[in-house]
């Protein structure tokens, strides 16, 4: 098959040969688009997509373009990329060329395609081939044109085919068009997404409507073969992309299709999976037990075995089959390996709490930083990550064993606020943001300030969830021997000049126990002198909001995460020292965050408390004004300072 590829690229069909009538419509193409666009970096003539389910079970993905390189930003257009699965796909290069400014035409030859194994991480093992190919001589004022076919001449489920196509990206188009073919006598279902005025994504992911020419409704071709759904939008304007959006998915125009108008047929193809693969062996049967040994309440054995799945079972991919890819591996043969992927550790955690009669069912999600699909609009059956719905206490819940760092009840902040697909029930359940609490730092620090200026700070620091994850997974990776150094950076950075003393970490490698992190550091110099007034600040009080930094964007914003953070600082001052002033106490919420804040004085000791949570994931562009002014109430207040004089 891998010679076939080499061979498409000898001889060009008729229909794909560069003609001169070409050449002169892309060249007043050209001159028409940047006088539209004068800032753009590329020109995009066509972006055309076909993907066709033909009547003998294939899919065919087809996709053609041209455009023009105006800056470096766009010579990448010359680099194509695929990825061949041995024994279910192909690629057939239907034409690649480059035209230099002058007219000169550079077709590809098959020594331009290259094939190699494809970058993989330590924990991925594939069983395909990457393909790439350059197209020769592309460079600034080059017009590149290419098409190929992706085909699946042996895909495992043809009832799966699921076409989309998304018809905005950062350049001006002047035609972007889509093609979904099924046999005639099948019916394709779809839905459209931010292609009329009235969806329900405007006001919400994004501003207004982009501008373009054309309608939600498709063309639909009738032939004795097949049936064909056409969208053209012409025209399309560019996508300026803004920092901390909700996600690509969720901004873009797009059309997304499938054979089935719900979720009943999804259900049962890979509810029948999991149900199979989660097997129950007698080693299954005796290692849960053994986990859970005399523990009687739901919430140790879950708490248990959640840990064991995570510390004994190495997170390795190695995939094949749509059972596999999709369903896990049988898991005892997860067990076996002590090996396996999201999935194969999905089943496995399953399959012991089933055995210890703990509710728990593998789920599929498509994680928030792919954006947010919205499966209650589209019955979208695929994901990029498998996790666990788990029940205690009569009521639903999701933990994530893949990872190896999370202490139960917490689990990955990329698995909340989203739809998942629990084909085993036959169900389709909204995961809401997770509560601000169950990703945590919370600090109580002693501040000494001595008659000199100098002082001695300690700090006792716990954490939930993510943060306290990450914080366990650095020191956990790093040898011992560097634990020292780095809190010493981490010291240097709340304080210029501070020198560490001591500091103690617990709890690195026993994730059922929190990790906790305790130090002390002393600074020559901790006060700032202001005129007659010296200047106290609290450490480590700092709030960013990285979306906010457009006054009139065009998209809704993303956190990157649900949060708390607490201090509970208290200030020992030398007798010398006098209190002038201290920020009054702040209260601040809304429905995305909420801040509380307090100083208290009592002689010569001051504490400050304060509790900042993060309560959403996303934020309507509607709601973004009183967002951003908000946040920019929090960091007004945190910047303000305690004045001291100095007798």
């Amino acid at each position: 098959l891998l010679g076939d590829v080499k061979a498409a690229g000898t001889e060009v069909r008729e229909e794909y040969r560069w003609t001169q009538e070409r050449w002169d419509e892309y060249r007043r193409l050209a001159e028409e688009m940047e006088e539209a666009e004068p800032s753009a970096k590329g020109l995009i003539f066509l972006d055309y997509g076909k993907q066709t389910l033909t009547s003998d079970g294939r899919i065919l993905n087809e996709y053609r373009f041209a455009g023009k390189v105006l800056t470096q930003d766009t010579k990448w257009w010359g680099t194509r990329a695929w990825y061949i699965d041995e024994g279910i796909n192909r690629i057939d290069v239907l034409y690649a060329r480059s035209i230099s400014p002058d007219g000169t035409v550079h077709e590809y030859s098959p020594d331009d395609i290259t094939f190699s194994e494809p970058t993989r991480g330590e924990v991925f093992f594939g069983q395909g081939t990457a393909m790439s190919l350059t197209i020769p001589a592309v460079d600034i004022g080059s017009i590149v044109e290419y098409g190929y076919i992706d085909e699946e001449y042996a895909p495992e489920d043809p009832e799966l085919f699921q076409p989309r196509f998304f018809f905005q990206s950062g350049e001006p188009a002047k035609l972007s068009k889509c093609e979904f073919e099924v046999p005639a006598g099948r019916e394709l279902f779809y839905e459209t997404f931010l292609l009329d005025a009235n969806d329900p994504y405007i006001g919400q992911t994004i501003k207004e409507l982009p501008k373009f020419v054309g309608t939600p409704e498709p063309v639909i071709t009738r032939t004795d073969s097949s049936t064909i759904y056409t969208w053209e939008l012409r025209d399309v304007e560019p996508l300026i992309w803004e920092s901390n959006s909700m996600g690509y998915t969720t901004i873009a125009p797009s059309v997304h299709a499938g054979l089935y108008p719900d979720y009943s047929y999804y259900h049962e193809r890979f509810g029948r999976l999991h149900r199979e693969h989660i097997k129950i062996t007698p080693e299954i049967d005796s290692l849960a037990r053994a986990i859970v040994g005399d523990l009687e309440s739901e919430k140790e054995k879950i708490a248990e075995i959640y840990h064991w799945v995570q510390r004994n079972i190495r997170y390795i991919s190695v995939k094949g089959a749509l059972a596999s890819r999709f369903g896990g591996h049988y898991a005892q043969i997860t067990l076996d390996n002590k090996y396996g992927d999201c999935s194969d550790k999905a089943i496995l955690f399953s399959a012991l709490l089933e055995v210890v009669g703990i509710r728990s069912y593998p789920i599929i999600v498509m994680t928030n930083d792919a954006g947010f699909m919205d499966r209650s609009r589209f019955p979208f059956w695929g994901g990029n990550h498998a996790i666990n719905e788990v029940w205690w206490d009569g009521e639903r819940h999701v933990l994530d064993a893949t990872g190896n760092l999370h202490r139960f009840p917490t689990y990955s902040m990329g698995d909340c606020d989203l739809y998942y697909a629990n084909y085993v029930r036959g169900e389709i359940v909204y995961n809401p943001p997770i509560p601000a609490e169950n990703n945590s730092m919370q600090s109580v620090t002693l501040v000494e300030l001595r008659a000199d200026g100098s002082a001695i700070i300690s700090d006792s620091m716990w954490f939930t969830g993510d943060m306290e994850a990450g914080y366990r997974g650095y020191f956990e990776y790093m040898p011992e021997q560097r634990h020292e150094m780095i809190v010493e950076q981490f010291v240097s950075q709340r304080k210029a000049g501070g020198r560490l003393s001591d500091f103690a970490l617990a709890n690195i490698r026993d994730i059922s126990k929190p990790f906790l992190m305790e130090f002390s550091y002393e600074v020559d110099d901790y006060t700032i002198e202001a005129g007659n007034y010296l200047l106290l600040e609290v450490p480590a009080l700092r709030y960013s909001f990285p979306e906010i930094e457009l006054s009139d964007p065009n998209f809704g914003k993303k956190s990157d995460m649900t949060f708390m953070r607490t201090h509970d600082v208290t200030f020992t001052l030398a007798d010398n020292y006098t209190v002038r002033f201290v920020p009054e106490r702040f209260e601040l919420s809304n429905e995305y965050f909420d801040y509380v804040a307090n100083y208290e004085v009592d002689g010569n000791t001051i504490r400050f408390t304060d509790r900042y949570r993060v309560k959403k994931l996303r934020i309507p562009i509607s709601d973004y004004a009183e967002y951003k002014a908000d946040a920019e109430k929090i960091m007004a207040y945190v910047k303000e300072r305690i004045f001291l004089s100095e007798e």
